[in-house]
C-alpha cells in the first residue's frame, strides 16, 4: 500500500501523541521507503511541512522495501509492527535527535499505517478490577551474600502455594500488578512482586557506595536476591515467575538453586544469547548524554500490536521510571550471563517441574536456535508453550489476555508439584 501523504500530514499535524513527543525539537525528518520517502519539516516541536523528500535531512529512517511492504499492509507480521522490532536504521545525532524522540519515530510509523490505510484492529476492553486491587506493599531486609538491600514487595491472594514473580529488566514489581488482582489467581496462590535494589521503589544495596559504580548483576548476584526473598520472607518453596530478564533468572534458578522453589517458569526467556545479542551495544543506555527516551521508545514499540493502548503505555512509564543504567545493567545478564548449553544438565525437572513459555508476537524469544523454544533441547522434561496473541510484555501490556492464558498453565505447575510431593512421601 502507498502513504496518502495528504492524510498523513494532516494526522502529523494534529496527532497530540507525536506533539508531545517531539519535545521543542526543530529538525527535518525523513521517513519511509527509497522510492516514496516523506520529509517532516519540525520548527519547535510542531510538524510545519509534510512533502516528498527534497533536500538535505538531519534524520533519515529506512529500512528495506520488504519491510515497509509488510507494515503498511493490513495486517503486519509482528516483526514490522514497529521500527524497532523491524530493524529499521537511524541516521542522525543520537544524543540530539534520535534518542531523546524515539517514541515519536515510532508513532510516525503508526501514522503512517493509518495513512495508508493499514489501521490496527481493536483492542479488545480493559476489565475495571478495582475491587480486587488491593494488593499490600511492604519491605523487607534481605541478605543476598555479603549484600543486604530493603527490597519493597507487593502481596495479594489467598492461596496455599506463593507464586514469586520477577518483572523484566530494568523495570519492576509494577508490572505484576494486573496479576495480582485477577481473581482465579488470587484464589490459587499467595502472589509476591519484589523490586530487586534499584528497581521500583527498592534503594540499591545498603552500606556500599553504589554511586561510583556502573550497575552490572551477575547471575549469582541476581540468584542470590530471588532467594535472599525466600529466606526474609520464610516462604515454603515458592513457585517462581520470570518475565524476561527474569525468565532467563528463572532457568538458571532451575539449574543453580532449585531446592529453594517448587518450580519454575520461563516467560519469554532465552536458551543462551544470539550473536546479535552478544554484539549488542548496551553502553548508551546508562550514558548520561543520552535521553532515556531511547529505551522508552524501544519498550513502547516491543509492545504486542495487539494490546490495549493504555496498558502499552503504561508499561514504557513503568521503564521510564526507573533509575538511570538500571536496565543497562539487567540486559548485560539478560544478553551475556545465560547459557544452556553450559548448564541445561544441571536441571532435574523430575524434582523442579520447569515450564517455558513464550508469547507469539514475542519475536526475539522465539528464535529457532537461542529462544525459548529450543531449551527442551537442552533441559529434559522442560514443557513449553506457546502463548497466542501475547508478546514480551505480556503481564503488563496485555494483562487480561495473560492471565487467562497462565492460569491453566499454573493449574498444571500445581498438578505436578502435587504429584512430586505425594510421590516423594
Amino acid at each position: 500500500m502507498a502513504v496518502d501523504v495528504d492524510r498523513f500530514a494532516a494526522l502529523a499535524f494534529q496527532d497530540l501523541e507525536l506533539a508531545r513527543r517531539l519535545g521543542r525539537l526543530t529538525a527535518r525528518v525523513r521517513i519511509g521507503r527509497d522510492s516514496e520517502q516523506i520529509d517532516l519539516a519540525i520548527e519547535q516541536g510542531r510538524v510545519t511541512v509534510v512533502a516528498p523528500a527534497s533536500s538535505d535531512a538531519d534524520l533519515i529512517i529506512s529500512a528495506p522495501d520488504a519491510f515497509w511492504a509488510e507494515t503498511l499492509s493490513p495486517a503486519p507480521s509482528y516483526a514490522a509492527s514497529s521500527l524497532t522490532s523491524g530493524g529499521a536504521e537511524f541516521a542522525g545525532d543520537l544524543a540530539r535527535v534520535v534518542a531523546p524522540h524515539y517514541p515519536a519515530w515510532e508513532r510516525l510509523l503508526q501514522l503512517m499505517r493509518v495513512a495508508a490505510g493499514a489501521e490496527s484492529p481493536a483492542p479488545r476492553p480493559v476489565p475495571d478490577r478495582r475491587e480486587t486491587d488491593d494488593a499490600i506493599g511492604r519491605y523487607a531486609y534481605v541478605r543476598n551474600g555479603a549484600q543486604e538491600a530493603r527490597l519493597y514487595y507487593e502481596e495479594a491472594g489467598q492461596g496455599d502455594v506463593t507464586l514469586l514473580l520477577h518483572a523484566t529488566a530494568g523495570a519492576d514489581g509494577r508490572q505484576w500488578r494486573h496479576m495480582l488482582a485477577y481473581p482465579p489467581l488470587r484464589e490459587r496462590f499467595r502472589m509476591i512482586a519484589y523490586d530487586l535494589p534499584g528497581h521500583g521503589k527498592s534503594l540499591p544495596p545498603l552500606g556500599e557506595a553504589w554511586w561510583t559504580q556502573d550497575y552490572s548483576p551477575s547471575r549469582d548476584d541476581l540468584m542470590g536476591w530471588a532467594v535472599g526473598m525466600v529466606a526474609a520472607l520464610d516462604l515454603d518453596r515458592p513457585v517462581f515467575l520470570g518475565c524476561s530478564v527474569g525468565g532467563q533468572l528463572a532457568i538458571d534458578l532451575a539449574a543453580w538453586q532449585a531446592d529453594h522453589f517448587r518450580a519454575l517458569v520461563s516467560l519469554n526467556g532465552w536458551s543462551s544469547p544470539s550473536p546479535a545479542m552478544r554484539s549488542f551495544d548496551n553502553a548508551p543506555f546508562r550514558d548520561p548524554a543520552i535521553s532515556p527516551e531511547l529505551y522508552t521508545g524501544r519498550v513502547l514499540a516491543t509492545t504486542s500490536p495487539l494490546a490495549p493502548p493504555e496498558r502499552r503505555q503504561e508499561t514504557a512509564f513503568i521503564y521510564r521510571s526507573n533509575a538511570p543504567g538500571i536496565y543497562a545493567g539487567d540486559n548485560n545478564y539478560f544478553m551475556n550471563a545465560h547459557d544452556l548449553a553450559e548448564d541445561g544438565w544441571r536441571i532435574d525437572t523430575a524434582r523442579t517441574p520447569l515450564y517455558v513459555l513464550a508469547g507469539e508476537y514475542d519475536r526475539s524469544s522465539l528464535s529457532p536456535d537461542h529462544g525459548a523454544p529450543v531449551i527442551p533441547r537442552h533441559v529434559a522434561g522442560a514443557q513449553y508453550r506457546l502463548l497466542p496473541g501475547l508478546g514480551h510484555f505480556a503481564p503488563s501490556d496485555d494483562p487480561e489476555t495473560f492471565c487467562e492464558a497462565i492460569t491453566p498453565i499454573l493449574d498444571e505447575v500445581l498438578t505436578d508439584c502435587r504429584r512430586i510431593a505425594s510421590h516423594d512421601q
